[in-house]
């Protein structure tokens, strides 16, 4: 984790995440016609829990921990939302984040209401085993609050836990409540792959950021207006944070043809305006735990020097508040294409559109992991894989048309000697699958987004809000308030 990076946001006394998240929400609001009293119920949380976790550590003593799950809204079912470890855990923050989940599946057009939760600790100071006691014991507490499970509410990976922390979620739920729930595997999406998990949810928030920053910038009419070249090919990109979005965010634009030029971790930043390798650098980083010292750096620091470098795009995929009123006006980058969660405050926003800065929101470009726990989820749900049923019905209807081409031209097209040939014709994979999808929500998000900025001559955030508000009202418009 990006801990000196978290040390300074602390210190800044800017607006909460919190706020900042309504105080959008309320500019947003004021392009549509919705009343007060209407705003003001979509805003509001309809449920957060608050318990604690008596752990007995390795030592042998007790600590008692805190505990947290938010469903912000549960105007469809069930809600959705991350789970994660971090000391900076606290009531307010989970409100914040499920609120923001609301919204971010009302874009992304997804069938949740938005929910949040986790528990106050540093993983980083807690052994394994005293980690799966308390995602354990959290499962519990929520099962028996009625607080998960495919039909209620479905936790995912967040800061701080991954596939293994969703595994053991899964095993305790499974095991308390799998007699009675056939759908028990749904209760979580993260999980490993051999547990219910589906295969490109680990790359799928980074791929997600991919998807989007390709299409604004293929919007040749955007790029005219803010006066950028259109294409992410050739563009030069420095990453704050090298975890998984960071890292799979790096490596499909190194793929597309863009250039990471800079890399900033927990041990310092590295620099290369020829560009760096990614998947060499995560090899690295995995050996070392750090990016420092990584031989295809050209100039490298003990702290985050290199984000502050000249560059065509920045993303932060760190933490909340990273870009603020202590540092926004040292950014000399062309673009801002928010990887994390409340990554800018509005202050430091304010700074760096007077600089001319392009902003390109959070809500809108890491709503990948969320999308593709979608697909995990109804994985689960159908009991079988995607496109298990019609791989091979696909497949042998591609040498059906081949053969009818042969037979109605007279061509002599055999394709089965030729090893790249049988590849290009084979079904297509699970992964297959789920980046084809999940690349089609993104580009029609990014469609409507930008429809809706032009239509109101606003920012892609504010449109990504009035767009999700409009959803909402017209949700419970047709529905009513619930008795």
């Amino acid at each position: 984790m990006i801990s000196r990076l978290a040390q300074r946001f602390c210190t800044v006394k800017e607006a909460s995440f919190l706020s900042q998240v309504q105080q959008y929400y309320e500019k947003a609001s004021q392009y549509t016609n919705i009343t007060q009293d209407k705003l003001d119920f979509y805003r509001s949380c309809d449920t957060i829990i608050k318990f604690n976790i008596p752990l007995v550590r390795d030592d042998g003593t007790i600590k008692v921990v805190s505990a947290y799950r938010a469903q912000h809204k549960t105007y469809r079912l069930p809600t959705k939302g991350g789970t994660r470890l971090s000391f900076k855990m606290d009531s307010e923050e989970v409100e914040a984040l499920a609120f923001l989940m609301t919204l971010k599946c009302s874009i992304l057009d997804l069938p949740y209401g938005g929910a949040k939760g986790g528990i106050a600790i540093d993983p980083k100071k807690y052994s394994r085993r005293e980690v799966e006691t308390l995602m354990r014991r959290y499962t519990l507490e929520l099962a028996k609050k009625n607080f998960i499970g495919a039909c209620v509410d479905v936790p995912g990976p967040d800061l701080g836990t991954g596939e293994q922390e969703m595994t053991w979620m899964k095993d305790t739920y499974q095991r308390f409540k799998g007699h009675s729930d056939i759908n028990a595997q749904g209760c979580v999406t993260g999980k490993a792959q051999n547990q219910g998990g589906i295969t490109g949810r680990q790359e799928s928030t980074g791929l997600g950021i991919f998807f989007a920053v390709r299409e604004i910038l293929n919007d040749e009419a955007f790029c005219k207006l803010n006066g950028i070249t259109p294409s992410l090919k050739g563009k030069s990109v420095i990453i704050q944070g090298f975890g998984n979005v960071g890292t799979f965010a790096a490596q499909f634009i190194h793929d597309y043809g863009g250039r990471i030029i800079g890399v900033a971790e927990h041990d310092g930043s590295i620099f290369n305006p020829l560009g760096i390798n990614p998947y060499e650098l995560q090899v690295y980083k995995k050996k070392t735990g750090g990016v420092v010292g990584f031989q295809g750096a050209s100039q490298q620091w003990n702290d985050e020097t290199a984000i502050f470098q000249e560059c065509d795009i920045f993303i932060p995929a760190a933490f909340e508040k990273t870009l603020n009123t202590s540092n926004a006006d040292k950014f000399k980058c062309r673009i801002i294409a928010e990887g994390a969660n409340g990554p800018t405050t509005i202050a430091a926003e304010e700074i760096l559109l007077e600089k001319g800065i392009i902003l390109l929101p959070d809500i809108l470009l890491n709503a990948g992991g969320v999308t593709v726990s979608y697909f995990e989820w109804l994985k689960n749900l159908e009991h079988i894989r995607p496109g298990r049923m019609t791989k091979r019905w696909e497949e042998l209807a591609k040498y059906r048309l081949l053969e009818a081409i042969k037979l109605s031209t007279g061509l002599n097209v055999d394709v089965r000697r030729d090893p790249r040939s049988i590849k290009m014709l084979e079904g297509p994979t699970e992964k297959d699958l789920v980046f084809s999808a999940l690349e089609e929500y993104m580009i029609e998000a990014v469609k409507r987004t930008q429809e809706t900025a032009r239509e109101y001559k606003v920012s892609l955030r504010l449109a990504a809000y009035i767009n999700a508000i409009k959803k909402l009202d017209q949700h419970f418009d047709q529905i009513g308030v619930d008795l």
